[in-house]
This record gives C-alpha cells, sequence and structure tokens, in this order.
C-alpha cells in the first residue's frame, strides 16, 4: 500500500529510476578502509587488560557419591570461575537488600579457594543496620554457594557499613510558617 498526499507526483518517471539505481549501486559498492577499522577496533579491545582470578568451583553430580569407590576418588565435578562472575553474582545479590547499596565486594582466598568475602555497603537512612547487615551477609553467603558450589555461611561474609545517605532534602516535608 503507497500512502499519497493527494498531491499529484512531480517526481519525473526517470528521476526515479535514476535515484533506485543510485542507490543500487551505494549499497553494492564496497567501503574502503572498513576491514582496517574493523581489525583497528578488535586490537583496542583485546588490549584491553581485565585482572581476575580463577577461583575454584564445584558441582557434584547428582548420581555419585562422593568418596572412595574400589580405591578410586569420586569427586565432585571441578572447574574454575574468574572471581569477576563471582563478584556480580554477590552484587546482584546483595542489592536486593532493601535499603543497602553495595559498594565494594572483595573476596578473600587461599591460593584458587575463595573463603569468603567482605561486603561494603551503603546504607540509607533509617535502615536497621543489623538487619540490613545480616542479610547482606546471608545473601553474599547464598551467592557464593550457588556460584562456586561450596558451602558458605553468613560466618565467612564481613560486612562494613561505609556510609548512610541522608534523608532527601528535596523530598522532605515543610509546613509553611
Amino acid at each position: 500500500m503507497e500512502m499519497t498526499s493527494g498531491q499529484p507526483d512531480s517526481t519525473p518517471p526517470q528521476t526515479d529510476s535514476t535515484l533506485r539505481r543510485a542507490a543500487s549501486v551505494l549499497r553494492d559498492a564496497p567501503v574502503h578502509g572498513w576491514v582496517d577499522i574493523s581489525a583497528a577496533a578488535l586490537s583496542r579491545v583485546r588490549a584491553v587488560g581485565v585482572r581476575t582470578w580463577p577461583l575454584d568451583a564445584r558441582y557434584p553430580d547428582e548420581g555419585v557419591v562422593e568418596g572412595v569407590v574400589e580405591g578410586v576418588d569420586v569427586d565432585a565435578d571441578t572447574l574454575r570461575v574468574s572471581d569477576v562472575v563471582v563478584r556480580i553474582a554477590v552484587r546482584s545479590a546483595v542489592a536486593e537488600v532493601a535499603g543497602t547499596e553495595p559498594a565494594d565486594i572483595s573476596l578473600y582466598t587461599e591460593g584458587h579457594r575463595c573463603t569468603g568475602g567482605l561486603v561494603t555497603v551503603i546504607a540509607a537512612y533509617g535502615t536497621d543496620l543489623q538487619e540490613a547487615g545480616d542479610l547482606v551477609a546471608s545473601r553474599a553467603a547464598a551467592a557464593l554457594t550457588d556460584v562456586l558450589g561450596l558451602p558458605y555461611s553468613a560466618d565467612d561474609i564481613g560486612v562494613v557499613i561505609a556510609e548512610i545517605d541522608a534523608p532527601d532534602q528535596a523530598t522532605a516535608s515543610t509546613s509553611p510558617s
């Protein structure tokens, strides 16, 4: 369906075909230097270093009982997970705690084994800090357990309330005098 303005078409037929041909030529023409631009962009992205540390993770097979069977160690599947992935999971879990916002997440390690963490949060004014700290620790421990497959508890997580946000002065109610 073609939309018209109600005005007769003032474009001569030869101009219309000329425009179509020009568009086709431009569409099919190679853009010189595009490969060079792409290669330069890729090399810059690859040159950016992201420092990560691999952490041991375990995922037990539901059908395998850990221990020794006929002289062979039967253990869970193991793999290494980047500390960046672990921090993102912990940050997401902690961000769900009402009245807090994660500011920093540190992981304690022994070699490639994560032994716990320290979560620094900013709390909103009026937040029950003890309750918020307990929730942050339990959520962070659950995230570590979920991502790394090892058992962690809230005791493995330290929580620091680094700052308390003051109530927003713009939304505070004031009565005219």
